[in-house]
């Protein structure tokens, strides 16, 4: 009921606007659903998940890289965005490409269960004392 009077409100101060857009356009914008285009991974990004995990294992860091990705899932998008502010630091490990590539990976909601899923796949080979 308020969303409806405050929609109304708005619209009678733009007359020349159409009211359907713009009811449409809000609830695109609040919308907590995701289309199936954002959901599924390609095989590029694909590729680029499996090198990333390379780039990981090879450093003995798979463990300590799936407990903060298991902590920041339900940051993912909001990851991907400081991921621009960190681009000139983060492409010394990947090609600007990629580097997008893997910021598109991130906004999705099945970016991090896959990066997750790819960490635990093989064993994590730690040094015996």
């Amino acid at each position: 009921m308020h969303e409806q009077n405050f929609l109304s409100k708005l619209i009678s101060l733009f007359p020349k606007i159409n009211g359907q857009l713009i009811r449409q356009e809000f609830r695109h914008a609040f919308s907590t659903e995701t289309a199936q285009e954002h959901t599924t991974l390609s095989e590029k990004e694909r590729v680029l998940i499996t090198k990333l995990v390379t780039i990981i294992r090879k450093r003995n860091l798979a463990l300590p890289a799936a407990m903060f990705l298991e902590c920041a899932q339900p940051l993912n998008y909001i990851g991907s965005q400081m991921m621009v502010f960190f681009r000139p630091f983060l492409t010394f490990f990947f090609s600007p490409a990629e580097y997008d590539v893997l910021q598109n990976i991130l906004e999705k909601r099945e970016g991090i269960k896959s990066i997750i899923e790819e960490l635990e796949k093989s064993p994590l080979t730690g040094k015996k004392t």
